[in-house]
């Protein structure tokens, strides 16, 4: 059986589907044509009528781009235009004129009190203390400090003098601001009659009871109450005799201020306890004068420098006076060079 044209036989149904619309099925059962077959090669559209849509469609696509682009520039520059020029701006803080000057001072190293009060704040005293101490510790004030000591250091450029102003803090801080061993009372330092000393009742009935509970001798509260731990030794004592008892003391390290901040490296807790990282004063000592030694050198060569150049200007002046006068042979009289003849 001879293999069927499908080329003839397709131009046949696009002539006939041109007329009555027929679709390929109803055309290859009217020619007696397996259509599971055939539908490989009877086809309504052809390769032309394909590159037709296809360019139609693309030129449609270039139109609508043609359109739309103007405005999504516009809509993108607008975009640009409303980006915040800082990732956190000071309004998300929310903090009053008064909390953000206090911050910027604790930032410029003063004083919580000084800070406090130079913020506008009228309390004096301890209130004064107790208030700062209390901003200090506001979430939103804490927050925008740690912001504008970032932004500080993103700023800072190690220039020799703010080296030179970090190794001389280093060098003048007192460590005993971060840490101290200090001989404080007994409980029978400042009690009536040298008794045993209470904090308040409090704590007294809570020993009475316990007393009482075990069975052993009643307390007794004849040296009264008060007791601060804080307080010196007392000279007369007789239990202690006035050296007290000793007590290793450190301060708390989120309100060091001043040069005890540059002093200060952190906190690490060991095995054998708490141990304070603090910078070392000697090696600051030997880098600061050597830090200063070189500026010394640098300002006096640089002193050099200029009078050196003070010196040629002075001698240029001098060349060209000669110039201008001249004499019957217009010598010119030049420093360090050797004498003219006949002179």
């Amino acid at each position: 059986m001879a293999r069927p044209d499908w080329g003839a036989i397709q131009e046949q149904f696009l002539a006939d589907h041109a007329k009555s619309n027929i679709s390929p099925k109803d055309w290859c059962e009217a020619q007696g044509l397996n259509y599971s077959t055939a539908k490989r090669y009877i086809k309504i559209a052809n390769a032309n009528g394909k590159s037709a849509n296809k360019s139609a469609n693309s030129q449609k696509w270039k139109d609508r781009k043609k359109t739309s682009n103007p405005d999504l520039k516009e809509i993108k520059s607008v975009q640009r235009d409303v980006q915040p020029l800082s990732p956190q701006p000071i309004d998300d803080f929310g903090l009053s004129d008064q909390q953000m000057i206090f911050a910027r001072h604790v930032v410029d190293g003063k004083p919580r009190v000084e800070a406090y009060r130079m913020a506008g704040y009228s309390d004096v005293g301890h209130g004064a203390y107790a208030n700062a101490s209390r901003l200090m510790r506001n979430d939103k004030v804490s927050r925008y400090v740690r912001h504008l000591r970032n932004e500080r250091q993103h700023r800072y450029t190690a220039e020799i003098d703010d080296v030179i102003s970090q190794l001389k803090a280093i060098v003048d801080a007192d460590p005993n601001d971060i840490g101290q061993y200090r001989r404080v009372n007994c409980r029978y330092c400042w009690g009536f009659g040298y008794q045993y000393q209470w904090r308040d009742a409090v704590e007294f009935e809570e020993k009475r009871l316990d007393s009482v509970e075990k069975k052993k001798r009643a307390q007794l509260d004849d040296g009264g109450y008060g007791f601060d731990q804080s307080m010196d030794p007392n000279p007369e004592c007789p239990r202690c005799n006035g050296e007290g008892r000793g007590e290793a003391f450190f301060a708390d390290t989120r309100d060091i201020e001043g040069d005890a901040r540059h002093l200060l490296h952190g906190v690490k807790l060991g095995k054998f306890g708490i141990e304070i990282l603090s910078a070392d004063k000697d090696g600051a000592r030997k880098e600061l004068a050597r830090l200063i030694l070189l500026r010394t050198t640098n300002d006096r060569q640089a002193q050099l420098e200029v009078e050196r150049q003070e010196l040629q200007n002075e001698k240029l002046r001098h060349e060209i006076e000669l110039m201008k006068d001249g004499d019957k042979d217009n010598a010119i009289v030049v420093h360090n060079a050797l004498p003219i003849p006949g002179r």
